[in-house]
């Protein structure tokens, strides 16, 4: 063989040893730049579906609740005021387990659902039961559904610190599934409700009205800085002293537009867990005041003693339990005359 073949091969075979040395040598690794696709994204096609904004998904703390979430109804009535078109659509939160207190309102106050040319709708609102029994419960809220058609349950803990979650989420009903409705109620479990009342004061409004809350109006109503109270929030949550007008939770009448309002305000404003006062930062965002009733000693929270003429001038008062309440509405419409 020549020299020049030689040289040749001795070329070939040491590019050969040079090229696996600097492929397998540690030292390499001081020339090689690694590839980081994350910090050289690739554009994306862009989506045809709208973004969902959901700004507060960090855990919420002592304070705050988890909202916005996706929560998602698991028992649901999304045609019944398509089919129903009612005036008044009357949305009671009660935990799951609680079955007596929706049997005490189906046989009281809930019962009748029209009152002259208005129609009234009453439904229960439910969050997820924690337990042992979570399963048998839940087939026993998918029969009592069935039955009585009247039970909405959201994927949520229900719970008394969720009570904001749980009217967030009436909220998110209201706005999607009704808005054949005027007027959308809350109303707490253990409030004796005049229906006839309610209606005769919304209809005396005359005209129907937008942007309207109304109930037990609470004005600068102090915040609780003391750390062994339940309704306890610290400066670093809420820095003002007292909480913007609000109507107190156990009972609120609102106009089928707030709701989306409410759900668009709760974007921008972290949600603290005492549920009442939340929706007054909110109304006060909107530049909205809530309104008093016409009669605002027609909704009572610390009722004197029982008197069958005066409660039945009431639009909502405060009961011990539901077997009082019930009581309480059996004996006033005893007679056609209570007074």
């Amino acid at each position: 063989m020549s020299c020049k073949k030689w040289l040749l091969v001795c070329l070939l075979v040491s590019g050969v040893f040079l090229a696996l040395y600097l492929t397998y040598s540690p030292m390499t690794k001081w020339f090689q730049v690694e590839k980081e696709p994350q910090r050289y994204p690739v554009a994306k096609r862009p989506s045809t579906e709208a973004p969902t904004e959901e700004p507060f998904q960090e855990e919420p703390g002592m304070y705050h609740v988890a909202y916005p979430r996706k929560y998602k109804f698991i028992i649901d009535q999304p045609e019944i005021c398509e089919q129903q078109k009612p005036y008044l659509v009357v949305i009671v939160p009660v935990p799951p387990w609680d079955v007596d207190a929706r049997n005490g309102i189906r046989k009281t106050w809930g019962e009748q659902k029209v009152f002259g040319d208005k129609m009234v709708l009453v439904l229960f609102l439910l969050g997820l039961h924690s337990g042992n029994d979570e399963e048998m419960l839940q087939e026993r809220l998918r029969n009592e559904s069935q039955q009585y058609q009247d039970l909405l349950q959201s994927n949520f803990q229900d719970s008394y610190r969720n009570l904001t979650i749980k009217t967030m989420v009436m909220m998110e009903w209201l706005s999607r599934k009704c808005q054949q409705a005027t007027y959308a109620m809350k109303v707490d479990a253990d409030v004796l409700l005049n229906m006839n009342n309610l209606i005769k004061m919304l209809v005396s409004l005359n005209t129907v009205q937008g942007n309207y809350m109304t109930g037990l109006v609470w004005y600068e109503s102090p915040v609780i800085r003391d750390p062994s109270s339940k309704f306890f929030l610290p400066y670093d949550v809420y820095s003002k002293n007292t909480y913007p007008p609000y109507p107190l939770g156990m009972c609120y009448i609102i106009s089928v537009d707030l709701p989306q309002k409410f759900l668009q305000e709760s974007k921008q404003i972290k949600p603290i867990y005492i549920e009442d006062a939340y929706l007054g930062i909110c109304l006060e965002r909107l530049g909205i005041v809530p309104i008093k009733p016409p009669n605002i000693e027609q909704f009572v929270v610390k009722p004197p003693q029982y008197n069958r003429c005066y409660y039945s001038g009431l639009i909502a008062v405060l009961t011990e339990n539901t077997n009082q309440m019930t009581s309480y509405w059996l004996d006033i419409h005893s007679s056609s005359q209570p007074c």
